[in-house]
């Protein structure tokens, strides 16, 4: 297996990781919301360990941070993607639970799939631009029905 084909394989072992990890982040968030007296104190703690992982590991990479004056050349919706960690973690502790892990995920995917169809569509936030094409909603479409036989399914 050359080099590439290597790369590529690390990257699809790591997606599947992130996905898996994924799949176990809300009853992990849900375990410590019991200790708290809110879910925002949950996803506080939760934020609070994850920035606490990363300054350790920029400070044992000597990875170092960035400046200032960069960050401030960032487009304002460059910004919002802690925003949106913050929403994801705090809605799937109350969320997530009432849901169990299945229909969570899947409405989760199903969101994904059909604004990634849009992002890419439009090349919006730095996507590569594609086209809307037959097949692409298709299979959106597709998994879309797959989400609503689920969440209908007890």
């Amino acid at each position: 297996m050359d080099r590439d084909n290597l790369a590529y394989l690390a990257c699809l072992i790591l997606a599947l990781g992130a996905g898996a990890l994924m799949a176990m982040q809300p009853a992990i968030n849900a375990k410590l919301n019991a200790f708290c007296s809110h879910r925002l104190q949950a996803s506080v703690v939760s934020f609070g360990v994850g920035f606490a992982s990363l300054i350790m590991l920029s400070l044992i990479l000597r990875i170092g941070f960035p400046s200032l004056g960069s960050l401030g050349a960032a487009p304002w919706w460059a910004w919002t993607g802690g925003l949106c960690g913050a929403y994801m973690v705090t809605v799937s502790l109350s969320i997530a639970p009432k849901l169990g892990a299945t229909r969570w995920f899947v409405l989760v995917l199903a969101g994904q799939f059909t604004l990634s169809l849009i992002l890419d569509h439009f090349g919006w936030l730095g996507f590569e631009k594609t086209p809307l094409s037959w097949q692409r909603v298709f299979w959106t479409a597709c998994i879309v029905l797959g989400v609503l036989g689920v969440i209908n399914t007890r």
